[in-house]
């Protein structure tokens, strides 16, 4: 009776409690997780509270502790809507024990990294990228993110994301690791030098350009000279990149034992006191923007993690994920209001193109269903980095649409139930499980 209450009553509940935390259940590439908990339960900061038993998945813990007072669909920074476990915090701070390894095997290594639930800023499980099967040679840290160093490559951060490195190494069985770091950035050079001391193992590299995390298998080549297959990832050419925060994570994981359940955010643009918050994970939007001294006038647009690429939010209800680094206001003067056009053929887009793919064509076919030719036009080498969009005089919404394509190949291959075009057959039919890293075998009607 308490939880048909409780559930007849969870939205109302919901919006006039403040003191609460929207923990989704699927914060990551893969299969949403499980609820661990019920409407009613107690719960404690760092309590397991969602699970799931597939490669393609990582737990969720509460980043607080109180009371679950709703387990419902609710606003997601990046799908939408997802189930969530609601929870109404306490003062009590009760917490589990976190119990860290200093010396750590390899196999007590990915256990911990297991358990934990991290995930990267590209959306993949830290374990799932350790555990691909596949001989590494080589650990990299990406530091010319900029959302990623600007929140998590701070000087109290230094010396645990060095750690986080070494860790991955032991973990992976790599012989080398290295940093990669913005040509001329000083700052960041002069401060991994002060703190990695003697270490032959550990190298830092310098790149022109910047790297996002959907950038990864173009930074791998750059590293290595092997061109990563279209669908395929850097450990298919020996190498795995982990973000600023992946490594910091992981040495809290292993070392301590915390698993990720609080995030450094940026929060920046059109907010009145502008800086870096620390905030637990199911924090919403509003909370961290309100602890920057809220709103500089009327929002027109909040972006999380990127102006260029990240994704533009409904609502400042959504919670903070794992995968949150940025949070970017813009004012309605500042929102850009231009008519879409139609293709003018100026090739502008595939000159700004840094994988030498057909934007504008990709983005055509997708716009009318036709995945059959983007895949044909290779729309999964699409690194996402948003610059066609930018150049583009038709401002057409290129990357939106070409993303879209690249959703559409993907459940193609994944989901053999639903069909998102009549031209797609779906599935290798080689086995009965899924899988978001393989080639997917779509072919057109008939061929």
């Amino acid at each position: 009776m308490k939880e048909e209450v409780n559930e007849k009553n969870s939205h109302e509940n919901v919006q006039e409690s403040r003191n609460k935390v929207v923990i989704p259940l699927l914060q990551h590439r893969g299969v949403i997780c499980e609820p661990l908990v019920s409407v009613g339960d107690n719960v404690k900061i760092g309590q397991m509270i969602g699970k799931v038993d597939h490669d393609l998945g990582a737990p969720v813990h509460s980043s607080v502790s109180g009371e679950v007072v709703a387990i419902k669909d609710y606003a997601h920074p990046v799908c939408g809507k997802m189930q969530s476990v609601i929870i109404e915090y306490d003062q009590n701070g009760d917490a589990t024990k976190f119990r860290g390894n200093k010396s750590a095997n390899t196999g007590e290594i990915l256990s911990a990294l297991k358990e934990s639930g991290i995930i990267d800023l590209d959306g993949n499980s830290i374990y799932f990228k350790l555990n691909s099967g596949k001989l590494i040679d080589t650990i990299l840290i990406n530091l010319t993110n900029e959302g990623d160093l600007y929140s998590n490559f701070t000087s109290e951060n230094v010396p645990g994301i060095i750690n986080g490195l070494r860790l991955l190494l032991r973990a992976s069985g790599a012989s080398k690791g290295a940093f990669v770091v913005k040509k001329n950035d000083i700052q960041t050079i002069s401060a991994i030098r002060a703190e990695l001391g003697e270490d032959d193992n550990i190298s830092i590299f310098q790149v022109k350009r910047v790297y996002s995390p959907t950038m990864l298998n173009l930074l791998a080549k750059e590293m290595t000279g092997m061109r990563v297959p279209i669908t395929g990832t850097p450990a298919d050419v020996g190498v795995l990149i982990f973000s600023a925060y992946g490594a910091m994570t992981v040495s809290e994981a292993v070392l301590e034992g915390i698993p990720p359940i609080k995030i450094n955010v940026m929060v920046s643009g059109a907010v009145n006191q502008p800086g870096l918050k620390r905030v637990v994970v199911g924090t919403s939007f509003r909370e961290a923007i309100e602890s920057c001294g809220g709103y500089r006038g009327k929002p027109g647009k909040i972006i999380v993690n990127d102006i260029m690429t990240g994704t533009s939010q409904f609502t400042d209800e959504v919670p903070v994920t794992k995968a949150t680094t940025r949070i970017v206001v813009q004012s309605e003067d500042e929102v850009l209001r231009d008519k879409t056009g139609p293709c003018i053929h100026c090739a502008r887009c595939v000159d700004v193109c840094p994988v030498n793919i057909l934007p504008g064509f990709i983005a055509s076919y997708a716009d009318i269903g036709r995945y059959d030719e983007c895949e044909k036009l290779h729309a999964q080498s699409c690194v996402e980095c948003g610059l066609c969009s930018m150049v583009c005089p038709s401002k057409r919404h290129l990357i939106q649409l070409i993303r879209y394509a690249k959703h559409a190949l993907l459940k193609s291959f994944m989901v053999l139930q639903e069909k998102d075009s009549p031209n797609l057959k779906l599935g290798c039919g080689s086995c009965n499980s899924p899988c978001h890293m393989g080639a997917p075998m779509i072919l057109a009607e008939g061929k």
